[in-house]
């Protein structure tokens, strides 16, 4: 993801809540954007119990990514290369772009246009607390990649140290900003916040001291023009928050639950792979859109992006797993923003449960891959 990519990208999650909190449902252009692409050359895991082919026919899977095509959604676009979805009854899959201008998942979902989508856990909770019938099913990040990063030369180790710093904050990051303060006791006073766009070049300028950033872009944009950072996941301060959430329609648990597991398999099966051969997905994404950016930049991006998924709960539990613990941490993080939830309202773990009971070898987490 460029800096353009991050803007936007941003923008969108932040903007997300407040969009479908009070907007009518919209209609959305029939899925199918991007089109089948060949098969892969890259190196496949272990077979699974799960990765037989199956009998039935589920048909096309209609399947929403959380922005436009880039390494993000390197697994999914490894699955559709490498016949995952196939395997497990598809008859093909549609993986449906998002952006700056796309009709929001949710809606994209609750309209019938998608079985399946990966979205904000922020915007998903704005929209049941609206009263959308919606579940988080699972979740690709244990943990949020929002990050405050400084110099290496001076670095920012931990909110403490923002005191008397100057940081430069993104406008559609200010609700966030001020809720991660409020959650480490610390006042707007303390700290010195300057107005920023997403281009860290006043960091590496020296003109501030920390910048608010995802830990898997800014930091490897900084690193790739040889200028060493130094991060701290907000997650690891008193904000704890998932990122990447699955959703789906919560009729689609009854109606077409075979159909969510085969989807959700499929996806625990490929990003296994991702985790244990990073470049795969970094390849899979450079091949299929050469214009989503380097491969160098995809590649750190799928070592970055990995640590947040290979992590926490997901090691104990299965890919993707929201413990109980979590989904109350997550609650109270949502309710410092002002949404609202129950973590009943919110949280569905069952088809992961049903999933991990019946293909037990799928639950243990690969040792992350280097590349």
């Amino acid at each position: 993801m460029d800096g353009a990519g991050a803007v936007d990208r941003r923008a969108f999650l932040r903007g997300g809540a407040k969009l479908l909190g009070g907007a009518a449902l919209l209609g959305v252009a029939g899925p199918g954007l991007l089109e089948a692409c060949s098969k892969s050359k890259t190196t496949s895991t272990s077979p699974t119990s799960a990765g037989t082919p199956t009998a039935v026919n589920f048909g096309t899977l209609n399947f929403n990514l959380p922005w436009v095509p880039d390494v993000e959604s390197g697994g999914e676009f490894l699955a559709k290369d490498k016949g995952y979805y196939t395997q497990q009854g598809f008859s093909s899959v549609n993986l449906i772009p998002a952006g700056p201008t796309a009709t929001p998942q949710e809606t994209v979902v609750l309209t019938g246009n998608a079985l399946v989508a990966v979205t904000s856990l922020d915007s998903t909770a704005a929209a049941i607390q609206k009263g959308s019938p919606l579940k988080v099913i699972g979740t690709q990040y244990q943990k949020n990649p929002f990050c405050i990063m400084s110099l290496a030369s001076k670095p920012v180790n931990t909110p403490q140290d923002m005191i008397g710093k100057k940081i430069g904050v993104q406008s559609v990051n200010d609700a966030v900003w001020a809720a991660f303060l409020k959650a480490n006791n610390l006042t707007p006073s303390q700290i010195t916040k300057v107005v920023a766009s997403f281009d860290p070049a006043p960091l590496a300028q020296g003109q501030v001291d920390g910048w608010f950033s995802f830990i898997t872009n800014e930091p490897i944009q900084l690193g790739l023009k040889g200028i060493a950072t130094k991060t701290f996941l907000l997650a690891d301060y008193n904000y704890p928050e998932i990122g990447n959430v699955y959703i789906v329609k919560a009729d689609s648990l009854k109606s077409d639950r075979a159909k969510v597991k085969a989807a959700m398999t499929a996806e625990i099966i490929t990003w296994r792979e991702c985790i244990s051969h990073p470049d795969n997905p970094a390849q899979a994404t450079i091949k299929d859109f050469p214009t989503s950016g380097t491969l160098p930049a995809a590649q750190k991006q799928s070592v970055e992006q990995n640590k947040l998924i290979a992590e926490g709960d997901a090691l104990t539990n299965g890919l993707f797993y929201i413990t109980p613990a979590s989904q109350t941490q997550n609650v109270s993080t949502l309710a410092l923003g002002g949404t609202t939830v129950t973590a009943g309202q919110l949280f569905d773990m069952t088809v992961l449960d049903e999933i991990y009971a019946t293909h037990g070898d799928l639950k243990a987490v690969p040792t992350q891959g280097t590349i």
